[in-house]
């Protein structure tokens, strides 16, 4: 595994000040980015966990972020609407492309259940290099203005937008499944891939959705690592 000398990380606030953020570089940065998004109700300290083990390897240049109504953003997590949650994750983007030593043409997004469902939307906006998709959880696609409390689930006839995104796409992506989740049916994963049958799908054996288990966590660390190889 490559080593990338010295990790620093530093706390920074974009859209405005709306949204907290983390930024983990190396002292000589690869020119790769990866943008990390946590999942509903969650936030970003886990994913500065995962930007320090990429950028240890790799010399990539990583954020992490709060969407707004989570973390240290600002607004209420009943009151936040995807819509606006997806422009968090859109000036996350051009916030890691604008940091310096970062390729804009090699910037990846990885996303944890709402937050896989966001990147997804996200590469429809964005020229996204590599994709992943952690417990992706699908929303029909009328819910874009509503409230977080209002959230709907969907499937193949009424998420029809977010999964043609996801077949329009064609930079490597990678699902991680997590074999015992309480939240995300397999029946989900499964519309997932049917939309993008080449995606790489990876089950993490005997984890849960949030992936509070220590050696669950290493183990989609280790899986992090390896896609990002050679982004």
């Amino acid at each position: 595994m490559e080593q990338a000398g010295s990790v620093h990380q530093h706390d920074l606030a974009i859209a405005d000040a709306d949204v907290a953020a983390t930024a983990v570089q190396a002292e000589n940065p690869s020119g790769a980015g990866v943008l990390l998004v946590h999942g509903l109700g969650s936030d970003r300290r886990t994913n500065i966990e995962r930007a320090r083990a990429l950028t240890a390897a790799h010399a990539t240049t990583c954020l992490a972020i709060d969407l707004r109504g989570h973390g240290d953003s600002v607004g209420r997590l009943s009151t936040v609407t995807p819509e606006q949650n997806l422009a968090d994750v859109l000036a996350g983007y051009d916030a890691l492309a604008g940091l310096p030593g970062v390729d804009p043409g090699r910037v990846a997004v990885c996303g944890a259940s709402y937050g896989a469902y966001l990147s997804v939307l996200a590469t429809a906006q964005r020229p996204v290099a590599r994709l992943v998709l952690r417990a992706p959880a699908l929303y029909r696609d009328d819910v874009a203005g509503s409230t977080l409390s209002q959230r709907r689930a969907g499937d193949q006839v009424t998420a029809r937008c977010l999964l043609a995104a996801l077949a329009s796409s064609s930079m490597p992506a990678l699902l991680v499944e997590s074999e015992c989740d309480e939240v995300i049916p397999h029946e989900v994963v499964d519309t997932y891939v049917a939309a993008r049958p080449d995606i790489e799908h990876a089950v993490l054996t005997g984890a849960g959705h949030a992936l509070t288990d220590p050696v669950s966590r290493a183990q989609y660390q280790r899986l992090l690592v390896e896609f990002f190889r050679d982004l």
